[in-house]
């Protein structure tokens, strides 16, 4: 089935149904971009985060000993691929933030899914770079800058140590005691539902959890801690069962690499798509315009994507757009250690010689405004039940 070819889609949308997609929040197909809040710098933070991520091991050691073992050095030379056009800025810069989130909002980006590793007082890992990065202690600035924007947020609870069913729904409690009524939060349908990702929680992850997660969700359905909870798509066998039997609303596959996994072939939405529509779930493809870890992950050179000029982000979207999703997710604006970025980014050689990527032959803001494009060709599309 991961084989299968999308068929191209042709919709003629009557008057009766443009009606009734602008005026019910349940067909209004939304645009979620992933937005990470680990960036910090001298300035903002009293020292680097993020920017100076280390080269990550290999699992092989007989691989793993073949690189170099390094933390890269900002702010000459970041972690990343490419070098934002802001520099190596911090999350706790509200101007940057107020910035940041406007050029979501002219892109067309409804909810900015903020990478959110734990409440502010958990001991753990707390970002993939361990870094000590606090998201939670930035949500509150977050919301605002979302707010005054005009876009949501949306909540990617990531593998923070020690996560389980039930520290989520902690979280949740958390979350919804400090900022559920805020009016930058992002919400769907007619309950007005708040939206949670939930990073490797999946077949390939969670299996043995799955009752606990269905134990966990049931329990807050129907109050004030209900959501919309989406987990992570892999796409080996047994995904579609997973998300059924784990209660969850419905699955997302986050990866920007074509084909790294069976969920992020682009070829497989259709079979995905109805696999979860046959069990009432919802489905988000996530698209992106390129993959590039080499300079955190060297040994994995073989799930570079180039960018293309574009092209490859526009196949990714035309492919989404073509299945009629729930929702089209962005991966992303700016995970910049993975080379996946929306974000403005600009041409930058090192002074020790390392030469950064950029956009050329396209400019700085090429991907935001292919995405305001994209954003609005994917809500005409939709097609909503009279």
């Amino acid at each position: 089935p991961w084989q299968s070819v999308l068929p191209v889609v042709i919709v003629t949308m009557s008057y009766r149904s443009l009606l009734t997609c602008a005026s019910s929040p349940d067909c209004r197909g939304a645009v979620h971009a992933a937005f990470y809040l680990w960036y910090g710098n001298p300035e903002y933070d009293g020292r680097w985060l993020h920017w100076n991520h280390k080269i990550l091991p290999h699992w092989d050691a007989q691989v793993d000993k073949r690189h170099p073992k390094f933390d890269w050095r900002p702010p000459d030379e970041p972690h990343s691929p490419f070098m934002p056009e802001r520099g190596t800025y911090s999350c706790r810069d509200n101007a940057t933030l107020q910035a940041q989130f406007s050029e979501l909002h002219r892109a067309g980006v409804d909810s900015a899914m903020i990478s959110w590793w734990g409440r502010k007082d958990w001991e753990g890992k707390r970002d993939d770079a361990f870094s000590g990065a606090n998201t939670d202690e930035l949500v509150p600035a977050v919301l605002e800058a979302a707010r005054l924007a005009g876009v949501g947020v949306s909540f990617h609870v990531e593998p923070y140590g020690g996560r389980t069913p039930q520290t989520f729904l902690d979280d949740l409690r958390h979350i919804f005691a400090s900022y559920g009524d805020h009016p930058g939060i992002w919400r769907e349908g007619s309950q007005r539902l708040p939206v949670f990702w939930l990073y490797d929680v999946s077949a390939q992850h969670s299996k043995d959890d799955v009752t606990a997660w269905r134990d966990a969700l049931d329990s807050v359905r129907g109050t004030a801690l209900d959501a919309l909870f989406f987990c992570l798509w892999i796409g080996g066998q047994g995904d579609a069962d997973f998300v059924e039997a784990g209660g969850f609303d419905g699955a997302y596959t986050y990866f920007a690499a074509e084909g790294f996994t069976p969920g992020s072939n682009s070829k497989s939405w259709l079979s995905i798509q109805q696999q979860l529509q046959k069990r009432g779930k919802l489905f988000v493809p996530a698209v992106g315009p390129g993959y590039d870890d080499k300079r955190i992950r060297p040994w994995n050179a073989h799930n570079v994507r180039s960018r293309e000029n574009g092209a490859y982000y526009d196949r990714m979207w035309e492919r989404a757009v073509d299945v009629a999703p729930h929702a089209v997710s962005i991966t992303s604006y700016n995970e910049w250690g993975e080379g996946t970025q929306i974000e403005p980014a600009v041409p930058y050689t090192s002074p020790q010689g390392t030469r950064y990527e950029d956009y050329a032959p396209r400019d700085a803001a090429y991907y935001l405004e292919s995405t305001a494009l994209w954003a609005r060709r994917f809500r005409d599309a939709q097609v909503c039940a009279a």
